[in-house]
């Protein structure tokens, strides 16, 4: 157990406020955190080819290469210690996301709860367009979160039974307000890290 990397995985549709809930779950449990989307947009910056690669896929609204994704949370991990408990948000969005992470971190890590977030897809939208009035992301514009939307139903939908059998869950309806959902999360988060 100790020397596994510890992993608590954050999932939801987009804008559903997963990078805000892990903020503070940062904040309260020091836990450290990666936006796999940060990751992925940090090596877009760096120009590399696999950023090239990155940037086009994104810009389709499409899912970046297992491979690619997990060698960049694998390389960010590896800069801390393994007793800390890494707080991965974005990740796993399909069943082949789940293959990659399998294949990459084989038995060398425990999965100690994920979270799954939920909203309905008007409210989503309306949060999606308002932040895309400062965010300057690539792929915050209707188009893009409408492909997003249909990308997330047909592929990430389906693994959340697939994430139960893993490990432990905690679901949360995200149409609250942000200190709601997080108190939620806190309530049934405390219980399981209680074990640890």
């Amino acid at each position: 157990m100790k020397n596994k990397y510890k992993v608590i995985f954050v999932i939801g549709p987009p804008g559903v406020g997963k990078n805000t809930q892990c903020d503070k779950l940062k904040e309260k449990y020091n836990f450290i955190h990666f936006s796999t989307g940060d990751l992925l947009r940090a090596e877009i910056s760096k120009g590399t080819e696999d950023g090239k690669l990155i940037k086009s896929i994104m810009a389709q609204g499409k899912y970046v290469p297992v491979k690619i994704t997990c060698n960049l949370i694998k390389k960010a991990m590896d800069n801390y210690s393994k007793d800390k408990i890494f707080l991965i948000d974005g990740y796993p969005r399909n069943q082949d996301n789940i293959d990659g992470w399998l294949e990459t971190f084989g038995n060398n890590f425990i999965l100690i709860t994920s979270i799954i977030l939920d909203c309905e897809e008007k409210e989503l939208e309306k949060r999606l367009i308002e932040r895309a009035k400062s965010s300057r992301r690539i792929d915050d514009n209707i188009e893009t979160i409408k492909k997003r939307f249909k990308t997330h139903i047909e592929e990430s939908k389906p693994i959340e039974s697939r994430l139960k059998q893993l490990g432990p869950f905690i679901e949360i309806n995200a149409n609250n307000s942000v200190d709601n959902i997080f108190n939620q999360i806190v309530d049934e988060l405390d219980k399981i890290l209680s074990k640890y």
